[in-house]
């Protein structure tokens, strides 16, 4: 990457993993696994696994001036706000007009989330979460939320006292 694009190699805090599902569990794993090569992560919808989860209680100093954003969609209790089943949108591009956006995925991931939250917080890891109540899982609605990450491992909104501790 470094020869082929411009990059600031040796500053970690200049470089960023963003995934989507299984991608949001293998951004934070180039985290844990290279934090002389990375400073912030950005997990939309992610599939945490509990080897992941175990590995991030147990490296507390290597991720506590890193910047962490995780955010999903699904069912949300509180609000009362369901995935629709069906969303016509998600059918409507000529080059991708069969995108399901899993109506059920963003909900049944959310153990694994909380389950990271829990251990982030209990070794005071600082991070950020959103819950986009009603989101899917797909392209669609993680293009539709990017700027929300974007702007929080790169804008001044990171700066914000809204932080999840």
């Amino acid at each position: 990457v470094n020869a082929r694009f411009r990059t600031i190699a040796d500053n970690p805090a200049a470089t960023s993993a963003i995934g989507t599902s299984m991608g949001g569990q293998a951004s934070l794993h180039l985290l844990l696994r290279h934090p002389d090569k990375f400073g912030a992560v950005a997990a939309l919808s992610p599939a945490f696994q509990p080897a992941t989860i175990a590995a991030v209680a147990a490296s507390a100093d290597v991720l506590r001036n890193k910047t962490i954003y995780i955010d999903n969609g699904g069912d949300d209790e509180p609000s009362n706000v369901k995935v629709p089943f069906f969303d016509v949108f998600d059918h409507t591009t000529s080059k991708h007009w069969w995108n399901p956006g899993y109506f059920w995925l963003d909900t049944q991931l959310q153990p694994g989330i909380d389950a990271m939250r829990a251990a982030l917080d209990l070794v005071g890891v600082d991070y950020k979460y959103e819950k986009f109540a009603g989101g899917r899982h797909n392209e669609r609605a993680w293009a539709q939320r990017i700027h929300v990450p974007l702007m929080h491992l790169f804008g001044d909104e990171k700066k914000n006292d809204d932080t999840k501790r």
